[in-house]
């Protein structure tokens, strides 16, 4: 029995129309963002396949996604799972915290090593070390808390965790776009995560601004003071990590230390991973193209272009107001 097969990749494409979330890109409609989502979706499944793993793509609109799958002509494994969290309209990210059902499926998978990440990643290299995690019931999370203190300051976010849980006394931030673990990790997850999340609809007046990383953050952070999982960060691993192709507060390292990532959550370029799937019958290992395209001297120009353009806009505004 080929090792690989204890192994499954999920994804998430939760659809809500007229959802109010900046997306890292500009869509024409509904449609054309469930799109944009659907051929990420298809990228990484492509990548995936090429190195002998599974990918299912976990939704509430099993026949919408099909029939779009239908008209571009492409079979992808779907999963229609009953999402039962609720979620108040216009929350901040409102289908992300959707999550937490996910969490209840993946838990129930009792003969799986589960990898929960989000669409619009690029598989940069062999991902064998995977086994080894699994084979040794390591349980992998993104730790960026260094990419959020400098976007919202240490205590604010401080303030916004101890809301949820006043025992905290350290930052610590996880990014929603990677989870891996067995069914017991993602049991204990999905438990926690559900309390916070609960606790953070019931603060929502003062916590209307938060994403679902917040109540994933209490929940891990809970689940590592139990001490009876390990609990290993992605980065630290070389596994997994983010890297933003726009403008941010956060200090970024030289692409060359992103090339050693097995694999690379790249939020602002949903476009490139879309476009890809336009090629994947002449390629499937995008990691130069990739690479070349954000080094090129248009894509830098376009960073500069729009880091200088909302300053010189807010002087103008200045001036006649």
């Amino acid at each position: 029995m080929n090792a690989k097969n204890d192994i499954c990749f999920f994804g998430l494409l939760h659809i809500t129309k007229n959802e109010n979330v900046s997306l890292n890109f500009k869509s024409q409609n509904d449609v054309h963002k469930i799109l944009v989502y659907l051929k990420n979706a298809i990228t990484l499944d492509q990548q995936l396949k090429r190195q002998g793993y599974k990918f299912v793509l976990i939704t509430n609109e099993f026949k919408y996604l099909n029939k779009l799958l239908k008209k571009i002509n492409y079979k992808l494994k779907i999963k229609e799972i009953k999402f039962t969290t609720f979620v108040p309209k216009n929350t901040h990210f409102y289908a992300c915290h959707f999550r937490v059902d996910v969490f209840r499926y993946l838990s129930s998978l009792k003969k799986k090593y589960s990898i929960l990440l989000d669409l619009d990643v690029l598989i940069l290299k062999k991902l064998s070390k995977i086994s080894y995690y699994r084979n040794n019931n390591i349980n992998l999370v993104n730790d960026i808390t260094n990419n959020v203190i400098p976007a919202y300051g240490k205590k604010n976010i401080l303030k916004s965790l101890q809301t949820l849980d006043k025992r905290i006394k350290k930052v610590k931030w996880y990014g929603g776009d990677f989870f891996s673990g067995n069914y017991s990790f993602f049991k204990i997850l999905y438990k926690y995560s559900k309390f916070f999340q609960k606790k953070l609809i019931n603060n929502i007046d003062i916590l209307s601004d938060q994403t679902d990383e917040l109540f994933m953050s209490v929940a891990i952070n809970e689940i590592k003071n139990k001490k009876k999982y390990i609990v290993k960060n992605t980065t630290d691993e070389n596994i997994f990590t983010r890297y933003w192709n726009t403008n941010v507060k956060h200090n970024q390292k030289q692409l060359t230390y992103y090339k050693k990532f097995n694999i690379l959550h790249i939020p602002a370029d949903k476009i490139f991973l879309s476009n890809c799937y336009d090629r994947l019958d002449k390629n499937y290992f995008f990691r130069d193209e990739y690479f070349a395209y954000v080094s090129s001297v248009r894509n830098i120009l376009k960073k500069k272009i729009s880091q200088i353009l909302p300053m010189k806009i807010k002087k103008i505004m200045k001036f006649f107001l």
